[in-house]
């Protein structure tokens, strides 16, 4: 039997979404929002405000299903047409211009920086291409744009960790990655007995453990990721 919006938990994201707007707001104080904005690139600019539209949509459109709204819902999905790809080309564009010119360590650590950009915005598009092709499947595709919002967690957390204790020698991508792998199986365990739509969030944890592992296991350094990197850093898109 389908489950009406009231009883369809993933229509009742809104607020977590709201929280990590908020978190947001906290962990990127020191490092952008308390600055003048002369302080930060366009591009720095550009991507802050389109991954805040980004949230807030992820924040409206399951508040839009709960209060039985479908057709605004719908409405309001369409903007994500433009915005999703507009968001990529956000974080492409602000890679580059964090990569290019730099030499020495701080090259090589900008090219670690750069896998978690385009693992995380890859995964990012992935979750919601496939929300899109399941548009028509409310149960399919709110599980798909629920993971497009998970993609978010790693940088908003990875700043909270540092603010507190920016100590050498911490790996705090573990902690960011497995909070974010928790949480997508702690709403495996939540959905457990439900009958439609639970294979989504298994599938995409094992989408987002092939994103983290390279970070994690030091595949970065190798010849093909830094070669890559090279090639991104020497484009003038910046």
């Amino acid at each position: 039997m389908a489950q009406s919006p009231s009883t369809f938990y993933p229509a009742r994201s809104g607020p977590y979404f709201a929280g990590l707007l908020l978190l947001a707001m906290i962990t990127f104080w020191p490092s952008y929002v308390s600055l003048s904005p002369a302080a930060s690139s366009v591009y720095t600019h550009f991507h802050a405000m389109v991954a805040t539209l980004w949230v807030l949509m992820l924040i409206a459109q399951p508040m839009l299903i709960r209060s039985g709204r479908a057709q605004l819902h719908r409405s309001l999905g369409r903007v994500s047409w433009v915005l999703a790809p507009v968001f990529v080309i956000s974080v492409v564009l602000l890679a580059n211009n964090r990569i290019r010119g730099l030499e020495g360590p701080a090259y090589d650590f900008q090219t670690y920086i750069l896998w978690l950009q385009f693992s995380l915005v890859t995964v990012f598009a992935f979750s919601w291409v496939m929300a899109m092709v399941k548009r028509k499947s409310m149960v399919h595709h709110a599980r798909f744009m629920i993971c497009t919002g998970l993609t978010l967690i790693d940088p908003v957390v990875i700043r909270l960790m540092l603010w507190v204790n920016d100590s050498p020698g911490w790996n705090y991508q573990w902690f960011t990655f497995v909070l974010t792998d928790l949480i997508i199986l702690s709403l495996i365990w939540i959905e457990r007995k439900q009958r439609s739509g639970r294979t989504i969030f298994p599938f995409m944890l094992g989408v987002f453990i092939l994103a983290q592992a390279p970070a994690l296991f030091g595949m970065t350094s190798q010849a093909w990721w830094q070669n890559f990197a090279a090639w991104f850093a020497a484009l003038p898109l910046t």
